[in-house]
C-alpha cells in the first residue's frame, strides 16, 4: 500500500535550549519499502522533553520531540502489509504505538537484550530533522516509522490518556519491575512522584505489595500517590527512623539516620515500618541515595529508573552493597515485550482509573507555548498534544 500524497500538516520543531518550539508546515511523507506512515491521534510530553527544552539533557538539533505517541496506520510502502509484535497482520486505519526505538536486532546489544541500546537504532523523539528522520517526533501531524520499529496496536478503549505515556513511561515501569520481582507481600519505596513513580505505585499495589511508600516534595502529587495505591505518601525529610535489623554477626550495624524534621505523612497514612524490600527511584536527584541507602533490607533489589540526565555523583559504599547482599540495576527504556506487557496492563484497568486523570491539560500543536508552561507548573505529571 503506498501513495504520494501533498497534504500539509504541522510538526513542533525543538532548535535548541532555550529557544522553545516552533511551528512548521510539515509535508506528508511517502513511504518508503517497510516504512508505515502513522496519523498522531495524541503525544504526551515527557519529563525528558523539558530536561532537553530546558538544557538538561542534550539532543542533536533541529529536532521534532516526542516519544510518547498514539496514532493510526494511514500507508505503508511496497511490500507487505506491517505486523505488531503478537505477529499479528495490521491494516490501514489499525490505532498502534510503538517502541521508542527502532533497533536492528542482530547486534550484539540486541542479541543481549538491550534493543534500546542498539547503536544503530533509530530513537523516536530524538532524532535530526532532515531526511527520511524528519518525521520521527511524535509532536507532529505524522510520523514515519522505520521498518524495524516494534508496533502493539491499541484496543479502541484504552484512552489516549492511558495509551500515550505506555511507549516511555508504562513500558519503562514494567522493564523495572522485571529486575525489582515479586511484589506480594514485600515493602516497596519510590522515589519520585511523575509518571514513572506513579505508575510504579499504581503496580505495585496491582501486585499485592504489602506496603508501598512514595517520597515526593510535592504535596499534589503525594495526593495523587494515595489514590493510586500507595499506603504512604511522604516528603523527603518526612520519612520515620527506622529500627533497622540486628547487624549480622561479626557485622557492626548499619548507621540509621537522625530524625529530621518535616511535614508529616498524609493524615491518616502511617509512613513505613520496617526496611525496603524494592527501591523504585524515580526522581534522579542524587540526594534520595543517602536517604534510601540505610533503610535497605538484607537482600533488597534497587531499580534506578530516574536519572536521565547529568548530576552530581552519588557517595557509594561498595562494603555496605556487599554485606547486605544489594541488587542494584539501572534500567533505561525497555524492549519490545516490556511495551506489549505494558498496553496490556493498562488495557485491563477501567477507563476512569486514577493513572488516566494524570495526563491533561490537552493542547494543539499552535498552542505549544502555554503547554510547556502548563508542563513546568509544580504538581504537572503529563500535558498532552493533539494535532488537530
Amino acid at each position: 500500500m503506498s501513495a504520494v500524497h501533498d497534504a500539509i500538516g504541522a510538526a513542533l520543531l525543538f532548535d535548541g535550549p532555550g529557544t522553545g518550539l516552533r511551528l512548521v508546515e510539515q509535508r506528508r511523507p511517502d513511504p518508503a519499502p517497510g516504512e508505515i506512515v502513522v496519523e498522531v491521534e495524541a503525544a504526551t510530553l515527557c519529563a525528558s522533553d523539558l530536561h532537553t527544552l530546558h538544557g538538561r539533557r542534550s539532543t542533536v538539533t533541529p529536532t521534532v520531540l516526542g516519544h510518547e505517541t498514539v496514532g493510526r496506520i494511514v500507508a505503508w510502502g511496497p511490500g507487505p502489509a506491517p505486523r505488531d509484535v503478537a505477529g499479528h497482520t495490521l491494516a490501514a486505519g489499525d490505532r498502534i504505538t510503538w517502541a521508542v526505538v527502532a533497533a536492528c536486532g542482530v547486534c550484539p546489544r540486541c542479541r543481549a537484550g538491550l534493543p534500546q541500546k542498539c547503536p544503530a537504532g533509530i530513537k523516536y523523539g530524538h532524532e535530526p530533522f532532515r531526511d527520511r528522520r524528519a518525521w520521527t517526533g511524535g509532536l507532529a501531524t505524522w510520523v514515519l516509522l522505520d521498518p524495524r520499529t516494534a508496533l502493539v496496536r491499541l484496543p479502541e478503549h484504552l484512552p489516549a490518556s492511558l495509551a500515550a505515556p505506555a511507549s516511555c513511561a508504562t513500558a519503562t515501569v514494567i522493564n523495572a519491575w522485571e529486575f525489582l520481582g515479586r511484589a506480594a507481600g514485600r515493602r516497596v519505596m519510590i522515589t519520585g512522584g511523575g509518571l514513572l513513580g506513579l505508575t510504579a505505585a499504581a503496580l505495585a499495589r496491582s501486585r499485592h505489595a504489602a506496603d508501598v511508600v512514595v517520597v515526593d516534595p510535592v504535596a499534589e502529587r503525594r495526593e495523587l500517590a494515595m489514590t493510586l495505591g500507595a499506603t504512604a505518601a511522604v516528603p523527603p525529610d518526612g520519612l520515620p527512623v527506622l529500627a533497622g535489623e540486628p547487624a549480622l554477626a561479626g557485622e557492626p550495624a548499619l548507621a540509621g539516620e537522625p530524625a529530621l524534621a518535616g511535614e508529616p505523612a498524609l493524615a491518616g497514612e502511617p509512613a513505613l515500618a520496617g526496611e525496603i524490600d524494592l527501591w523504585l527511584e524515580a526522581s534522579g536527584q542524587p540526594g534520595v541515595w543517602a536517604l534510601v541507602a540505610p533503610r535497605l533490607a538484607i537482600g533488597a533489589r534497587v531499580a534506578l529508573v530516574g536519572a536521565v540526565f547529568p548530576a552530581a555523583p552519588v557517595p557509594f559504599d561498595m562494603e555496605q552493597a556487599v554485606r547486605r547482599c544489594l541488587a542494584i540495576g539501572g534500567i533505561h527504556n525497555y524492549a519490545p515485550a516490556h511495551l506489549a506487557a505494558a498496553v496490556s496492563w493498562l488495557a485491563g484497568l477501567p477507563a476512569d482509573h486514577g493513572l488516566a486523570r494524570l495526563v491533561g491539560p490537552w493542547f494543539t500543536l499552535a498552542d505549544h507555548a502555554a503547554a510547556v508552561a502548563a508542563a513546568g507548573r509544580p504538581g504537572a505529571v503529563r500535558v498532552g498534544f493533539r494535532p488537530a
